[in-house]
């Protein structure tokens, strides 16, 4: 079998699939990798022309953000299941406004100040503690102290994140209160 050889730019002969060939490859590679993967990261945040305000609460009705600071529509990730608006709470089993009392694990204990919807009892515990007070995808975290009072929605012994567990807002309670009754 005849070997291969090239001449190189210093006037020496090299092994064709040498090392040296190899090495300028990999470069090559690698930097149409970072170009492909720096325009998708460009395409998907925007550039810096894009409008970044800060919602006021005057804009609350239409913004991602609402009262309470949790993330609803136009701003919930894609972690997600269900995006946070009124018609998707109803679709929640239960609804209440609750106090944390207890932290542990992923588990939370509330004393329920006024059920929306639910078994009306006084106190319930619910997984997704570390949904709620971690840093996620899913919006901001939810603070877990003991004496937090909250609006909590969930199903099957679990607290939504996503918006369907907030920091306790009156007028977002009312809002609450008057979609879920009937």
């Amino acid at each position: 079998m005849a070997e291969t050889t090239s001449a190189t730019t210093d006037g020496t002969h090299q092994q064709a699939g040498s090392p040296r060939r190899s090495t300028r490859l990999v470069w090559a590679i690698a930097a149409a990798a970072l170009v492909a993967v720096g325009g998708t990261a460009y395409a998907l945040v925007g550039s810096d022309d894009a409008d970044q305000s800060t919602p006021s609460s005057e804009d609350v009705a239409g913004s991602p953000i609402s009262p309470g600071g949790a993330i609803t529509p136009g701003g919930a990730s894609g972690s997600c299941v269900e995006l946070y608006d009124l018609q998707t709470l109803a679709n929640r089993d239960i609804v209440f406004d609750g106090t944390v009392q207890v932290v542990n694990g992923d588990q939370v204990t509330f004393a329920v100040n006024e059920w929306f919807r639910g078994d009306q009892i006084p106190e319930v515990s619910l997984s997704g503690a570390e949904g709620l007070g971690g840093l996620t995808s899913a919006g901001p975290t939810i603070g877990l102290e003991p004496g937090t009072r909250l609006l909590v929605a969930g199903d099957g012994g679990f607290a939504w994140s996503c918006g369907f567990t907030q920091p306790y807002d009156e007028a977002v309670a009312e809002q609450w209160r008057a979609a879920l009754s009937g």
